[in-house]
C-alpha cells in the first residue's frame, strides 16, 4: 500500500513538474521574442513586486516603515513612468501592446498628466485616446476593465459617438453593477459611463449612480469620477422636493464627528421641519400622475426612517 502511494506521489510530481516546466518554457519562449526594453521592464516590475511582498511582511519601526514607504513610492513612480513611455513607443505594434496590456500601473492613473480631487487630466489627446489610456492603466479611478469589452463589441460608441445602454448579467467582472448607460452630451464634448449598482432604486432615496466622465477640453481630456443623482422625474419641483426629503433622512441619521461636520449638518437640515407641509402641498397639486406615485413612495420612506 505504501509502495503504491509512493509511486502515485512520484508520478504526480513528475507530471506536475513537467506541466509547470512546459508552462514556464512557453512563457520564456514568448519573452525571447520581445525587445530588450520590454523584457527589462517586465523583469524589473516583477522583481520589485516580489521584493515588496517580502519587505512588507517584515516588522519595522515607525521610522523604518515611513522610509520604506517613501522609497517604494519613488520606485513605483519610476516603473510606471517606464510603462507609459513603452506604451507610447510601441503604440503601433499590436503584439507588444497586447503584452503590455497584461500589466498596469502600480499607482493609480499613471498615464494622466495631472490629478486632483475626483478627476485626472490627459494632456494633448482626444476622448477615445484618454479612455484607451485609462484602460491600459488598469489601476485607475476612471474606468473598469469591462468597458474595454463593451467598447470593442460596440465600436460606434466612440467612432460615431452613439449612446448605449446595457443590462449587465450577474458576474464578478461587472463589479456588482446591474446596468450601464453610456451617454454623450448633446454637443458631443463629453461622454458619461453611468453605472447602476444592485441597490439602485431599492427605495426612493437610493437613486444615485456611479459615473465616469471623459470631457474634451481645449488642451486635453478631463476624466472625472464619483456619484451622481439620477432624476426621479422630469418635474423639477417634485424632483427637488424628493432630494430634500432624502437629505433630511440622511441628516437625521448621522452623528457629527467634529464641529465642522456639525455645522454642515445644521445647514443641510434647514427646511427639514417643513417637509410634511411641503409634501402635502405637492400632493394637492399633483394627484393622478407619476409625480403623485413618487410623492407617496417618498412619504412612506420618510415615515419608516423616523418611525412614524
Amino acid at each position: 500500500m505504501r509502495k503504491a502511494m509512493y509511486l502515485f506521489l512520484t508520478l504526480f510530481l513528475v507530471v506536475y513538474g513537467s506541466e509547470n516546466m512546459g508552462s514556464k518554457n512557453t512563457q520564456n519562449d514568448k519573452n525571447t521574442n520581445l525587445p530588450n526594453d520590454i523584457k527589462s521592464f517586465i523583469e524589473s516590475r516583477e522583481a520589485f513586486i516580489k521584493a515588496d511582498e517580502i519587505n512588507s511582511a517584515k516588522t519595522m519601526s515607525e521610522k523604518e516603515s515611513i522610509e520604506y514607504s517613501q522609497k517604494r513610492d519613488l520606485k513605483q513612480k519610476e516603473i510606471d513612468k517606464e510603462f507609459v513611455a513603452l506604451r507610447k513607443k510601441y503604440k503601433e505594434n499590436d503584439f507588444i501592446m497586447s503584452v503590455l496590456s497584461q500589466y498596469g500601473c502600480l499607482l493609480n492613473d499613471c498615464s494622466a498628466t495631472s490629478k486632483g480631487d475626483g478627476f485626472v487630466f490627459y494632456k494633448g489627446i482626444n476622448i477615445a485616446e484618454a479612455i484607451n489610456d485609462s484602460l491600459m492603466d488598469n489601476t485607475t479611478f476612471t474606468s473598469y476593465p469591462f468597458f474595454k469589452e463593451i467598447l470593442k463589441r460596440n465600436p460606434n460608441i466612440l467612432v460615431k459617438k452613439e449612446n448605449f445602454s446595457l443590462v449587465l448579467s450577474p458576474s464578478a467582472k461587472y463589479s456588482n453593477y446591474k446596468k450601464i448607460d453610456i451617454v454623450w452630451s448633446k454637443d458631443k464634448t463629453h461622454i458619461d459611463f453611468i453605472l447602476y449598482n444592485q441597490y439602485f432604486n431599492e427605495n426612493i432615496c437610493s437613486h444615485t449612480a456611479n459615473f465616469k466622465r471623459f470631457k474634451q477640453e481645449r488642451d486635453g481630456v478631463k476624466a472625472s469620477y464619483g456619484y451622481m443623482q439620477i432624476p426621479y422625474t422630469q418635474n423639477k419641483e417634485v424632483d427637488d422636493f424628493i432630494n430634500k426629503s432624502c437629505e433630511c433622512i440622511y441628516v437625521g441619521g448621522e452623528e457629527p464627528y467634529d464641529e465642522q461636520r456639525a455645522n454642515e449638518l445644521e445647514k443641510m437640515a434647514q427646511g427639514c421641519d417643513d417637509i410634511s407641509k411641503m409634501r402635502l402641498n405637492l400632493q394637492r397639486k399633483y394627484k393622478d400622475d407619476i409625480n403623485a406615485s413618487l410623492l407617496r413612495r417618498g412619504e412612506q420612506n420618510y415615515k419608516e426612517a423616523f418611525g412614524e
